[in-house]
């Protein structure tokens, strides 16, 4: 069977220079955990997903917080709580006001398919690299996508292809 038999054809994408934030609704609005990010020729340059978002924040909660604890003493318990609170709000902030291609990793191989290979190939790149999803490009534009859920659904019998 080919990809583009099985593919999702109403492919969501966000822009690199996008604002976290912006594709973050994008992605919840639609129920979806990620997506093929494009450049502003509309070339694909990774794959957002939402553990790409919750990585980035907790790395920087992290970092702040082992300044905090190097550089400050609090009275008490309820003190360090309320430092804490305001530190998340700042690190939120500062995350979804990047843009995604700030936050997407830096060794991040982007795995795609074309239409005319085969699911079986899509499979296999996606258990060999612990892949969600894989965009399927063609003449370098993102035209669908296949994910595990796809392929979950098409073996089940209900595919939602579209």
């Amino acid at each position: 069977m080919s990809v583009e038999t099985a593919m999702t054809k109403d492919v969501v994408t966000v822009r690199s220079t996008e604002k976290v934030k912006d594709a973050w609704l994008s992605l919840m609005r639609r129920g979806i955990t990620g997506a093929p990010v494009v450049d502003d020729t509309g070339a694909l340059v990774g794959v957002l997903s939402m553990t790409d978002i919750n990585r980035a924040i907790v790395e920087r909660v992290d970092k702040v917080k082992a300044l905090r604890e190097a550089t400050m003493q609090f009275p008490d318990k309820v003190a360090e709580e309320k430092e804490e609170m305001r530190e998340m709000a700042v690190v939120m902030r500062a995350i979804t006001e990047c843009t995604v291609a700030a936050i997407l990793p830096k060794d991040q191989k982007v795995f795609s398919l074309g239409p005319f290979d085969s699911l079986e190939r899509g499979i296999k790149i996606m258990a060999e690299h612990a892949v969600n999803r894989l965009p399927v490009v063609k003449d370098g534009r993102v035209i669908g996508i296949v994910t595990r859920q796809d392929i979950i659904l098409l073996v089940a019998g209900k595919s939602r292809m579209g």
